[in-house]
C-alpha cells in the first residue's frame, strides 16, 4: 500500500511540476495549465488580479480572440469582472477574498477553449517532490 501511495504521489508531481506549477510564472505569478495554453494568476497590491494567457512554452500573452471567466468561491460564489488590457486580463476581487476558498477561472486564448483551472486559496505555489517526500506522514504508515 505504502508503494502504491508514493508511486501516486509521485506521477501527481510529476504531471504538476511538468506544467511549471512548482514555480512562479514569467510575471511573477501562479500557473496552470488548463488547455493547450498555461493561465498566470498574478495577485496585486490591491487584490486585483491580473490573468495572462500564456502559449505552452509560457511565452507570448496575448488577449486577442481570448476571454477570462473568474470567480470566487469560499462557501458561496461570487463572480468577478474581468477586463481585457494590452496583455492580460484585470479581475477584481480584494485581499479579504483571497484567504480561503478556490479561485476558478474559465479562459479561452486565441479561440481556444480550456478546462476550468482552479486555484487553491491562499494562491501559493505547488509543492516540490523533495518538500513532499520530506513531509510527516504519521498515521499513513
Amino acid at each position: 500500500m505504502k508503494s502504491i501511495l508514493t508511486l501516486l504521489l509521485l506521477t501527481a508531481s510529476l504531471k504538476t511540476f511538468a506544467h511549471g506549477e512548482d514555480k512562479l510564472g514569467p510575471n511573477g505569478g501562479y500557473l496552470k495549465m488548463p488547455a493547450g495554453f498555461h493561465t498566470e494568476v498574478v495577485p496585486e497590491k490591491d487584490g486585483k488580479l491580473k490573468v495572462y494567457l500564456l502559449d505552452i512554452k509560457f511565452k507570448n500573452p496575448t488577449v486577442k480572440n481570448s476571454k477570462v471567466t473568474a470567480s470566487l468561491n469560499n462557501g458561496s460564489k461570487k463572480d468577478l469582472n474581468c477586463i481585457a488590457k494590452r496583455d492580460h486580463f484585470i479581475c477584481d476581487s480584494t485581499k479579504a477574498e483571497l484567504t480561503k476558498g478556490t479561485l476558478n477561472i474559465t479562459a479561452e486564448r486565441s479561440s481556444v477553449k480550456a478546462s476550468e483551472a482552479v486555484y487553491e486559496l491562499p494562491l501559493a505555489l505547488a509543492k516540490s517532490a523533495t518538500e513532499m517526500k520530506g513531509e510527516d506522514h504519521g498515521s499513513h504508515h
